[in-house]
């Protein structure tokens, strides 16, 4: 068996960050298709299943160690997508709304940053 390194695990658990994700999607697509419809997006329930297909493509290369170039960008390209569409919390009134979008905002600009750095690894 070889010798994991760090980098090799630390890829296996954000791999599966994005794959678990992914399948969240695909289980609870009717609590992400309200979030989605709340958000404005077009055609919901397709959004949230090619989401989810993203993220379990894009996990699933991290995890192998295939293709990740191409998970990658699918990845960093959901998440900008997700980041400027979805939670656009300059819009909302709410104090706790803005402070909950907010923060998946910055969340979102954090896993961005890492995924930047694994491809600069590559």
């Amino acid at each position: 068996m070889p010798d994991l390194t760090m980098k090799d695990i630390l890829l296996l658990v954000l791999g599966l960050f994005f794959v678990l994700n992914g399948l969240n999607h695909l289980v609870n697509t009717h609590v992400y298709r309200k979030y989605a419809t709340k958000r404005g997006l077009i055609h919901p329930t397709f959004m949230v299943r090619i989401s989810a297909v993203v993220l379990i493509l894009g996990g699933a290369s991290l995890v192998i160690r295939q293709w990740m170039e191409w998970g990658l960008a699918g990845l960093a390209l959901f998440l900008i997508l997700a980041s400027v569409m979805v939670h656009r919390f300059w819009e909302e009134q709410d104090r706790d709304s803005r402070l909950s979008e907010g923060m998946h905002l910055a969340k979102n600009i954090l896993i961005l940053t890492e995924l930047a750095y694994v491809y600069s690894t590559l």
